[in-house]
Formats: structure tokens, sequence, C-alpha cells
């Protein structure tokens, strides 16, 4: 194989895959990245086995086509710093090394590199039910939902975000137990036959970090062993998790009638101050519910205490509930609008998020989080 492309297409394709190379793996050729090129472009493939990315590069040209792996991470290192207008050419010399050369700065590389017959079999997924989506409106919801995800490796279930078809749209949710992150939308198209799916917090890790225009289409496609995410020229695959996911929609309480609307920017810099205070890893936070304002206090005997007011439109029942101050601070840092509307029932019941206006994209936007026992 040899052929000319551009130093900083190939070094942005390789950056968004860092995520899925295996750091440490047992088989060396999942520490390599797949090099395969064709017509008049250069195809890049990494894998964990249960993740896969792909992507393509168009090629200034093509002399001679074939295959190769060569280390993602050293290949990446390599020509990440090199200028946004340099040109890298990109030869397959003899067992598997690979050559790069690049004429400014004047620069040639030689890597050792693996047979692309060792590299794992590309997933298939065609043919399955499908969806389609605007790229804008799935990473917004990615991003409200991305942090409930469950990080604890003994509840694999919820190791991931659940996926699946709405009220007239689509709705994505995630939790970990603790609290509970649930969006909708209705800016998608929909096949008959397409299945709540868990999408692995890798893939929405991978989803989040991509730079495609809002308007560019998105197409998931749920196959026998895989689903598939199409992103312009990037291509996502993970397994399909077989695992069940909670019946979320049981542990929402109808209840919460007591709303308090607040500044997000005021509550937001409150809670990231006076968990400052918090002597605990939780970082925990009271917040204190009274006619006209939200207080939010922490005590702790090694560091201190404080509290600070906020204004707030809130005129029922004085009470306090204790909350982890990392669970609140990421809900207001995705929200988006200018006030949010916290809905409580009493001092031993969950406390619920809304924003208090449209989001763009969005239909519907709830999170729930579960008080800390005293």
């Amino acid at each position: 194989m040899e052929l000319t492309l551009p130093a900083a297409a190939l070094s942005r394709e390789l950056s968004l895959m860092q995520g899925v190379v295996e750091k440490r793996a047992t088989h060396q050729i999942l520490t390599n990245v797949l090099l395969e090129g064709r017509g008049n472009v250069l195809s890049l493939t990494a894998t964990d086995l249960d993740t896969t990315f792909v992507s393509e590069v168009e090629s200034l040209s093509l002399k001679v086509p074939g295959a190769v792996t060569a280390p993602a991470r050293r290949l990446f290192d390599i020509v990440r710093d090199l200028p946004s207008a340099a040109e890298i050419r990109l030869k397959v010399l003899e067992n598997n090394h690979v050559q790069l050369d690049c004429a400014n700065p004047k620069l040639r590389v030689r890597l050792n590199g693996l047979p692309a017959t060792d590299f794992p079999t590309r997933p298939e997924v065609s043919g399955g039910p499908s969806l389609t989506i605007p790229f804008g409106t799935l990473r917004r919801m990615v991003e409200k939902v991305r942090f409930a995800v469950s990080t604890e490796e003994m509840r694999l279930q919820l190791q991931g975000a659940l996926l699946k078809p709405g009220d007239g749209g689509l709705e994505m949710a995630a939790t970990d137990g603790h609290r509970l992150a649930l969006v909708a939308v209705e800016e998608a198209q929909i096949e008959e036959g397409f299945e709540p799916v868990l999408v692995s917090k890798k893939i929405l890790d991978e989803l989040g970090r991509l730079d495609a225009p809002d308007e560019v289409p998105v197409t998931i496609v749920r196959g026998a062993n895989h689903i598939g995410f199409t992103v312009g020229p990037r291509r996502l695959f993970s397994k399909l998790d077989e695992r069940r996911f909670p019946d979320y929609e049981k542990v929402i309480s109808k209840d919460n009638t007591k709303r308090a609307v607040v500044d997000r920017q005021e509550l937001l810099s409150a809670v990231k101050r006076i968990s400052l205070l918090s002597g605990d890893r939780t970082k925990a936070v009271t917040v204190g519910f009274r006619p006209g304002a939200i207080v939010i206090s922490s005590e702790s005997q090694d560091v201190g205490d404080g509290d600070q007011e906020i204004a707030a439109e809130y005129d029922s029942t004085t009470m306090s509930l204790r909350l982890n101050a990392r669970y609140l601070e990421q809900f207001l840092e995705v929200v988006e609008t200018p006030q949010v509307h916290l809905f409580v029932r009493d001092e031993q019941a969950q406390c619920q998020g809304r924003p208090g206006g449209p989001i763009t994209g969005v239909k519907s936007y709830l999170y729930v989080v579960m008080p800390m026992r005293i």
C-alpha cells in the first residue's frame, strides 16, 4: 500500500479512536489500528472486540492499494503536532513495516506493524430495523444522560443508557441507582420493529466526542448481534447487551407537587461553593426549601460550615434534603435553561429537576436524585 493524505485529517481520526483502542491488551493486535487503502480513501478501524470505530480519510493520491495494521497510539503521537498543511506519504514495506514521510517538516518514520489478516473481522448490522436522527439532537440526548451512567463493575446492566422509542419520539435514560436522567425528543424517524437497546458508556463517550455538524443525519441500525451508528464517514459498532435495564418509570414519583423556581447559574455556583465545606467524599450539601428562598448549607468538623441563600419562587412547606452535591452540579451544568424547576414532596422523597423553559430539539428532560440518609 502507498498513498498520500493530509496529516491533519489523519490526526483528527486517530484522536477520536484513542478511546476505543486497547491500551494494555492481551493481544497486541488490539493496540493497533487497521489501515486499508482503496479507491480514493484510507479506511481506519480500531476495536476492543466490544466496540469498533471505523472512519475514512480522503486520500490525495493512491498509488498502491493494500492493508496493514500499525500501533494506534504511537502513530497518533507522531502525526498530531505536524503543521495543519502538512501532507504524509504512507507506504507499507516488507514484513508489515509502515513508513511515513513528510516533506515539510522533513520527516521519515518507520513503524513495526502487523498483518491486516490478524485484525478482527468488522461487525455487520445491515438489514436490521433502524432509526434516523439529526446528530445535534442525538448529541444533546447523550449530553443530558451520560453522567448518570453507573461506573460500578457489579452493576453491568446500568453501565449504559437505554435508547427506546417513546411516546411519539425517542427516549434515552440512564441511572446508577442513586439518580436517573431521562430525555425525550421528537425529531427521529423510527422504523417499525426497532426495539429498546442498551447503548454502552464507551459508545456514549465516543458519540460525545464526534465533531459532525448538527444537521448531519445519524443512522442507528439494530442488527442481530450488534448496534451500529453511522455519522457521515464514521461508523461505531457495539455488541448488543441483553441485560435487563430497570423499569425506570416505576421509580419516578408522581407526588412531587411542591415546586421551586430558581436561577440555574446562581444555584450551581452556590452548590459548588458550599460543597467545599463538606468533609466527606460525596461533597454532600443540605438543600433547604422555605418560602421565597433556597438555602444551600454544609458543615464538617474537619473543615467548617457555611450556607448561602438564593431567591426562589417557592411558597410551600419548609423542608430540607441532603443531596450529593456532584449529582446536583451535573444536572445544573447540562440543563441549559436560565432557570430550573425543582420538585419535592417531603424530606424522605426524591428531588426532581426539570428545565425552566424549552431546550432546542428536546421534548422533555427529567432528572431524579434520591436524598442521602443522615
